[in-house]
């Protein structure tokens, strides 16, 4: 059971509300994010993209752009190495977009998930050799990429590494020593000497900035007006990357993604218009669950169950029809990559069950050996929802062991596999999130050392409910949802409002949906507002806990309406319209007996 939080933290909310002509309620949810001084709620309100931070203020950013400016006005060729996610993707469709602009000689590679792992290797130095390229530009990697940097540096051929991964590190006693490739450059915001205010952006956002400063440094080559339009036209990618890369949504990130979705009506990218028809999602809003759980993961399909090569040209495609054709493939592989990840997480659960069954363990290693290795990181995502525990998925590829890890607030899931480095042959990653490969002799020694050093106490292993206030039902007006909608978009670092309320009396319910595994509740406050609550795909949970609280006949009698139990509930506000009529509703989100204290 999740440990329930009411944020208490302090502000004037009536002058917060006044100054910005909001409600306290929305005042109070603003102040619950940390937002205390005027500039920083201005941007959260009302940022554009004059608010993004200046691309001067990553380190080496004026070196990287001079570099690649000579090469383009050269005509040197450049070749662009991505990565085979969405974000990867993104930062390849940028960097080649704007060169190809620019007149430079550009052409792209992206690894083959299975048959290259993650980022550039050796092959493609040997590759780019043969080929005369004069500058590797890396995107979304490289920080990684020691030895075949170092080989494409043996072969005069110059790299620039622009990336936002955790810059590979070991101690010595108390000092931390980091392994920088010998790139020419290197942009990373997490390298040492980095001042950049907002570090956690991802591989597209850095892109975003490499591109930014060369159209502003090559006025001659592209007028400055349709180089502002074309950086405003790509702020979408940036916002599907930031989104599908699970990326704060504070400060920058939260202007580009809402910049971003925001232009998204008016795209002129054939690929994602298509992609969005594929999903009849012309007439709608497009928000982050949109970007997140729709759009975004065709492209991840691409990249895990055939090539990340569609993805990306189906970006670069300026066909309506062609693209059209490109995007419908790319929605059946992810509907595909549903069905399989569907059954390998039922798999993964069962064996996950079976050793906590066996003793108490802070760490999962789950190894699943006929899962498609593309999908470890999603089977681990679900276990860690499931579990609560840092979870890692293991798959049996065609030379190694390889799998993905999620973690937990409070486990650095890179720091703790960088502990036992020598057990991989590589991994990488960063605190929530991490890719291995190892020995097959080594899993069980991996898992054993994990749970021995992991050193997670009971308030670390309990999952935290963060309720924004107390919300009585009559405070649910159609001024409230219209503010909540200024707050989008959600995600993470900036979830979605959940308010709670005690004393609600449940005085009836009734199973809902195709399956029967939502319901619909009838509920009264304390203060004697009745509305409907509803609660998606958890019906058997709650039925069985109400049993176990209240007694068989106590839930008969709910779905007759004949009963009634008090409960304290936690919800997201909601407006129900039918024809026409729009009333109040609760999504619930979780619930517990109500105790009088």
């Amino acid at each position: 059971m999740a440990k329930w939080m009411v944020a208490a933290k302090k502000a004037d909310f009536n002058k917060i509300a006044n100054d910005y002509g909001i409600t306290p309620v929305l005042a109070r949810i603003i102040r619950n994010r940390d937002l205390t001084e005027d500039e920083d709620i201005r941007k959260f309100l009302k940022g554009n993209l004059q608010d993004l931070h200046s691309p001067f203020l990553l380190k080496d950013m004026d070196k990287a752009t001079d570099l690649i400016l000579d090469k383009i006005n050269n005509q040197s060729a450049i070749r662009v190495i991505g990565d085979y996610d969405v974000d990867g993707i993104m930062a390849t469709f940028l960097l080649y977009k704007v060169l190809h602009v620019l007149g430079a000689t550009v052409d792209y590679r992206i690894p083959d998930r299975i048959a290259d792992g993650y980022g550039m290797n050796m092959r493609m130095i040997e590759e780019a050799e043969r080929d005369h390229i004069a500058l590797l530009l890396t995107c979304d990697n490289g920080i990684a990429a020691m030895e075949p940097i170092k080989r494409a540096k043996t072969s005069g051929i110059k790299v620039v590494v622009t990336d936002h991964h955790e810059i590979p590190n070991y101690a010595e006693g108390d000092r931390v020593c980091y392994d920088l490739p010998p790139a020419d450059v290197i942009v990373n915001p997490k390298q040492p000497g980095e001042t950049y205010p907002q570090p956690g952006i991802c591989g597209a956002m850095v892109a975003y900035k490499v591109i930014s400063l060369l159209l502003a440094e090559a006025e001659d080559l592209l007028p400055k007006k349709e180089a502002e339009e074309l950086l405003s036209e790509l702020t979408i990618p940036v916002a599907l990357a930031t989104v599908c890369d699970v990326m704060e949504l504070t400060g920058e990130n939260r202007i580009v993604v809402a910049q971003g979705l925001g232009r998204v009506a008016n795209c002129r990218n054939c690929g994602i218009r298509a992609l969005i028809k594929a999903y009849e999602l012309e007439d709608k809003t497009l928000t982050a669950y949109h970007a997140g759980f729709l759009i975004g993961p065709c492209f991840n399909a691409a990249g895990r169950l055939d090539t990340a090569l569609q993805g990306l040209e189906l970006l670069l495609c300026d066909n309506a029809e062609e693209a059209m054709a490109r995007a419908m493939k790319l929605k059946e592989l992810n509907d595909t990559r549903k069905e399989m990840t569907a059954e390998a997480v039922r798999e993964a659960t069962a064996l996950a069950r079976e050793k906590l069954a066996g003793g108490a363990l802070q760490v999962l290693v789950i190894y699943l050996q006929s899962c498609h290795e593309s999908l470890a990181g999603i089977v681990a995502g679900r276990l860690r929802e499931t579990f609560y525990l840092p979870t890692i998925v293991l798959t049996k590829g065609e030379n190694c062991v390889k799998g993905s890890g999620r973690s937990i607030e409070g486990y650095s899931m890179y720091e703790k596999l960088s502990e036992q480095k020598e057990l991989f042959l590589a991994f990488g990653g960063h605190p929530m999130a991490a890719g291995v490969s190892l020995e097959e002799k080594n899993v069980h020694i991996l898992e054993e050392r994990l749970n021995q050093a992991a050193g997670l106490t009971e308030e670390d292993l309990t999952p935290k409910l963060y309720l924004d206030a107390v919300l009585p039902f009559s405070g649910i007006s159609d001024r409230l949802m219209d503010e909540l909608d200024y707050l989008e978009p959600f995600g993470n670092g900036n979830t979605k409002p959940v308010f709670a309320q005690s004393a609600v009396k449940v005085w009836g319910m009734r199973r809902i949906g195709k399956d029967g595994t939502s319901l619909r509740l009838q509920l009264t406050d304390a203060a004697g507002t009745s509305l409907t609550g509803l609660y998606f795909h958890g019906a058997d949970e709650f039925e069985q806990y109400l049993t176990e609280e209240f007694g068989e006949d106590t839930v008969r009698q709910l779905y007759r309406e004949r009963a009634s139990v008090q409960m304290t509930i936690a919800f997201a506000p909601s407006i129900n319209e039918y024809q026409g009529i729009k009333s109040p509703q609760v999504i619930v989100q979780a619930y517990k007996r109500y105790v009088i204290s």
